[in-house]
């Protein structure tokens, strides 16, 4: 076969174009953190777009204000429940692995749809539960975006680290002992301080000439941090009384209430400075001989960065202890646990100003050896150290499934029009298209590899082993052979399995760019998501497909526990479904498929007359396609003896399942329920109320549900008993063939300056089902794309003509003229397109 390959790319995704950080209104460390690497980011790499999330409110309306309440109660008010709960991490690892399972999956399941949407080349996490979240992701939902945990704190707890991340970056030598108790395995590095540039050292004098403070001070800066959290003014009283030439400056930030009892000690200026909130906090640490913190957090760390002796006064409780207590090891802070301490070592200080010289230095000494941007530039150049990644059960299936020549690489056929009169699509704009979709999609950067179970595993990309370029000489036909052809040649499975080929003829102005991957990588709306980045939409368009889904089912506790009941319910009802029903009709069709050969048939029908069907029989879109092929197949099925006169033809008909607000992801997330097509000759009004009533009949009885349910289930079965189980399952014993309808995008869209006219989509074969058909309404035409193996005995012109005339004889009998519009009122029309839960999964 011909074929002309693209240029050479890069085999690296290069640097990162969207980074995305995952932060906490809890305190100002995690959000300062959030600014700095982001700051770190633009610097390091310019013009990348950042995002940041606030964990927090990504959990829940109202889930922000309840933890910062239950965090100051503690605190404050049950200091001792606070360390029971912060011991009970390090003591019992039960305990730890509950609480990161059980946040970790909540947080997770919020935070997906955001990244999808994002499609974030990196990932900068500042939060525990935010990196809980991700590490879930990571494993549940194969989440392979470069993904690091910056622990803000000082000394790392149990909830801070987690080893399915890449890394999990620390603030001190002395800290990765600690983190790797809390969990073994992980991957840890130390930075720099991760705070903003405005925090560097300086010149002490002249920070004080800005800022208006005595120049022949000993100047503390106390940070009272965004809760205020310890006894502030017993603290600053202390400080007073060490020496008289001790200025307190008081950083009050937002907390009026603690700037006014400080005031009202009636201290002067140049003693005591309680200040509200300001942007000049660089300038003031520059100008302190010391800073004082009670919680090891921002201000310690901006301390560091700044060069400036940092003192920890009775630390707050639990984590406070535990940053103390490291930072007084790694020698860059001294401790006091009392007041009486406080006002002897300041005392001390303001005597000899040499007692402050060691902390000093050693401060010095850590920021001179680390570097911020390094580990930043290090997470995205690794390869993960050879990570893996282990396969979702329910992507693992269509691995398993395959048997001989019956591969399932699933994708469509796009036919293309001409970039501009007299020019065609070129080769060097599709391979461009095709490089930033493989830069913002991790996933086609990922093989899948066997050891016992399937793992995804990283892997170099050349596009001119994945887009090719065919030319062919001859019109419609040599293209339809060109593309039957490489629906004909299996895939490498040595690198990631996707592939894209333009087949471009002299005797047409238009082309048909194939693109497949294996179904492991997906079900069909990811494949639809796959192409909605190939393809370019129009100038206003607001890409509904990557837009927010709304939810608009009920939020509350008890609205939740319902829908979770009736679930539930749906389940059992559908396994029992599955359980009783009998096997399908036995039809000459279901052969096994014996070599590879593949002829697809691709037949487009206008979107206007299946409007026009749906509201002539009070339809759904859904039901009229079914309708229609059911009526197709049986005309052409039955003309080639294949089928069995009088019976129906029992068909797996994918249902989506995708959990709420997840539209585009990869994975598999699909339900199915097994439809007994009508074949028989009957008038299409009969057809249509067959099969509204048979996909209704089989939905309410919760099959999606049963059949969601067997396929997790399976996947806690040894990789060998899940193999036989998904290879028993899925054959003709339980169907006799696959069909598959999804709405893609409602507007137009481009490839490379070419506009797509319609996508026809190609369904993988069974061992013994050497026949699907898939329909993808796309823009204003409905792509029927139907697949054959080469033991089928019919041709393209047979099977596209029965198509046709089940239209054409439909259309007549429900006096519908061709392109006819039916206005938008109707069951059929596009108002109950949008609101119809109707199977759009795919396979």
């Amino acid at each position: 076969m011909p074929t002309t390959s693209v240029p050479p790319a890069p085999t690296t995704a290069g640097p990162p174009r969207r980074v995305l950080t995952v932060s906490a209104d809890m305190g100002g460390g995690h959000e300062a953190t959030a600014a700095a690497l982001e700051e770190a980011v633009c610097t390091i790499w310019p013009g990348t777009e950042t995002k940041r999330l606030d964990t927090l409110d990504v959990m829940g309306p109202g889930i922000g204000p309840w933890f910062r309440r239950i965090y100051v109660s503690n605190v404050e008010d049950t200091p001792w429940l606070y360390e029971l709960f912060y011991s009970s991490l390090w003591r019992h690892r039960w305990f730890t692995r509950a609480s990161k399972r059980f946040t970790g999956s909540w947080c997770g399941r919020r935070l997906k749809d955001e990244i999808d949407r994002f499609a974030p080349d990196l990932i900068l996490s500042t939060y525990p539960l935010g990196s809980s979240g991700l590490a879930w992701l990571r494993r549940h939902r194969g989440l392979r975006v470069p993904t690091a945990a910056y622990v803000s704190d000082f000394s790392p707890h149990p909830f801070w680290v987690y080893a399915d991340l890449d890394s999990n970056v620390l603030m001190h030598e002395v800290a990765v002992p600690v983190a790797l108790a809390g969990e073994p395995g992980a991957r840890v590095q130390v930075c720099a301080p991760p705070v903003v540039g405005r925090f560097h050292p300086g010149e002490k004098q002249q920070a004080r000439a800005e800022l208006g403070l005595p120049t022949d001070r000993f100047t503390v800066l106390v940070s009272c941090g965004a809760y205020a959290f310890g006894d502030t003014d017993a603290t600053v009283r202390a400080l007073l009384r060490a020496a008289p030439e001790v200025q307190v400056v008081a950083a009050c930030g937002r907390n009026e209430q603690t700037k006014r009892r400080l005031e009202a000690l009636g201290e002067p200026a140049e003693r005591l400075l309680a200040m509200g909130w300001t942007d000049q906090m660089p300038r003031y640490v520059q100008a302190a001989d010391l800073v004082l913190s009670n919680a090891g957090g921002a201000t310690a760390l901006e301390a560091l960065a700044t060069g400036r002796p940092l003192l920890m006064s009775q630390p707050i409780a639990a984590h406070g202890k535990a940053n103390a207590d490291l930072m007084v090891v790694a020698g860059l802070a001294e401790l006091c646990t009392t007041t009486e301490a406080l006002e002897n070592y300041v005392r001390a200080a303001v005597r000899d100003a040499t007692v402050l010289d060691r902390l000093t230095e050693r401060a010095q000494a850590h920021r001179d050896g680390h570097d911020l941007a390094t580990g930043l530039q290090t997470l995205t150049a690794r390869d993960r150290d050879g990570g893996r990644w282990r396969v979702r059960p329910q992507d693992a299936f269509f691995s398993y499934v395959e048997r001989g020549a019956a591969l399932q690489e699933i994708g469509a056929t796009l036919e293309l029009d001409e970039v501009a009169p007299g020019q065609e699509l070129s080769r060097d704009a599709l391979r461009r298209a095709i490089a930033d979709s493989v830069i913002s999609l991790s996933p086609l950067r990922q093989r899948v590899v066997s050891r016992g179970r399937l793992w995804w595993r990283p892997s170099d990309v050349d596009l001119d082993e994945h887009v090719t370029v065919e030319e062919v000489a001859g019109g419609a036909g040599a293209v339809q052979e060109a593309v039957d052809r490489f629906w004909s040649t299996p895939m490498r499975r040595d690198r990631p399995a996707w592939q894209a080929h333009l087949v471009r003829s002299d005797g047409s102005t238009r082309s048909m760019l194939a693109l497949r991957m294996h179904h492991v990588y997906g079900d069909g709306i990811s494949a639809l998501g796959l192409f909605d980045r190939v393809l370019t939409p129009e100038p206003g368009d607001p890409l509904r497909e990557r837009a927010p889904s709304v939810d608009s089912a009920p939020s509350g506790p008890v609205e939740h526990a319902k829908r979770v009941g009736l679930q539930a319910a749906l389940t059992v009802r559908g396994l029992a479904s599955l359980a009783t029903r009998g096997r399908p009709p036995s039809h000459a069709l279901n052969r096994p498929v014996g070599g590879s050969g593949r002829r697809t048939v691709m037949v487009g029908v206008p979107r206007t007359e299946l409007r026009a069907l749906g509201r002539a029989h009070r339809a759904h879109t859904h039901e009229v396609v079914l309708s229609l092929v059911a009526d197709s197949l049986g005309r052409v099925l039955a003309q080639a003896d294949l089928l069995t006169p009088g019976e129906p033809l029992r068909v797996m008909l994918p249902i989506a399942m995708r959990p709420p607000r997840m539209d585009r992801i990869f994975g598999n997330w699909t339900g199915s329920v097994a439809i007994d097509l009508p074949t028989a000759p009957m008038s299409f009004s009969e057809r249509v109320g067959q099969v509204r009533a048979e996909v209704r009949r089989r939905v309410v009885r919760g099959e999606p549900q049963g059949a969601e349910a067997v396929m997790r289930m399976a996947g806690h079965l040894p990789a060998s008993v899940h193999r036989w189980f998904a290879q028993t399952v899925y054959n003709r014993r339980f169907f006799n063939s696959i069909v598959s309808y999804m709405p893609a995008a409602r507007g137009p869209r481009w490839c490379a300056g070419a506009r797509c006219r319609a996508l026809y989509p190609v369904l993988p074969l069974a061992h013994d089902v050497p026949l699907t058909v898939g329909v993808i309404l796309h823009d204003e035409t409905a792509g029927i794309g139907i697949l054959m193996s080469d033991e089928v005995p019919l041709t393209h012109e047979q099977v596209r003509a029965a198509v046709l005339e089940a239209v054409r004889d439909a259309r007549a009998e429900a006096g519908v003229d061709d392109g006819a519009d039916s206005g938008d009122s109707a069951p059929g029309s596009d108002r109950s397109e949008r609101s119809d839960r109707a199977p759009n999964g795919g396979t």
